[in-house]
């Protein structure tokens, strides 16, 4: 399973799943271009060329079953993978999607990235996905703030192509105080694949997934043990 993190964060944020899953699940968090361990490379500029290099590297390193999870801006990175993976024939087997509006539906998010330093990082702290310990450094700020401005860019930009129909099923998860998704920008999802569709949602708000991981680890392992051709990829 592969995991793509939200805007703003890197790989690290999935650290603690590992624990939390089978050993025969193996979990990889993708770490895009200016982040953490690749912190002195160049942010890439689109989704799809984020997705096309996650897809070249997925490739080269498992010829196993393919699972993808995202959350936020990592949802829509996740499905551009799967479209890349798709065109390349190897269709992942399960696409998870967490606490992204359907590519093409409007985000209820007002746009920040344009925004000068002070009123941006006004908004960032109302989100509460940054921890106030961060915001408050000022040096730390300092590096991390066109990280964050890149990340939201990406998210606020972000234009899907007409592309077919995607082969796998899709998991579309959200939280029932996220002020960003409901019903009617989640289910849509669905319409996105000739797979099966369903949703589940949590408790929470846009970030429930660092407070219930053990929750949210739960359910992913019950999807994917439904899946007979995966069973934890014990059989691949």
């Amino acid at each position: 399973m592969f995991c793509f993190p939200y805007a703003g964060a890197g790989a690290s944020i999935y650290r603690g799943w590992g624990k939390l899953f089978p050993a025969e699940l193996e979990l990889f968090a993708v770490q895009a271009p200016g982040r953490e361990t690749r912190f002195s490379e160049p942010f890439v500029t689109s989704i799809s060329a984020l997705a096309r290099a996650a897809a070249e590297a997925i490739l080269e390193a498992t010829n196993k079953p393919i699972i993808l999870f995202g959350h936020s801006l990592g949802a829509a990175c996740a499905y551009e993978t799967a479209q890349a993976l798709e065109r390349a024939g190897r269709s992942p087997e399960l696409l998870i999607v967490s606490g992204r509006q359907c590519p093409g539906t409007p985000s209820k998010r007002t746009a920040i990235s344009h925004l000068t330093d002070t009123q941006f990082l006004q908004q960032v702290r109302t989100y509460k996905g940054t921890p106030a310990a961060v915001l408050e450094n000022e040096e730390l700020m300092e590096l991390l703030l066109p990280l964050l401005r890149a990340d939201f860019a990406l998210a606020e930009h972000y234009k899907p192509v007409s592309a077919p129909l995607l082969t796998c099923p899709i998991l579309g998860l959200g939280s029932t105080q996220d002020e960003w998704l409901d019903i009617k920008t989640l289910e849509p999802w669905g319409a996105l694949t000739q797979g099966s569709f369903e949703t589940h949602w949590f408790e929470g708000d846009h970030f429930y997934l660092n407070h219930r991981a053990v929750e949210l680890a739960s359910l992913l392992k019950e999807k994917i043990n439904l899946r007979s051709k995966i069973r934890f990829f014990a059989d691949a």
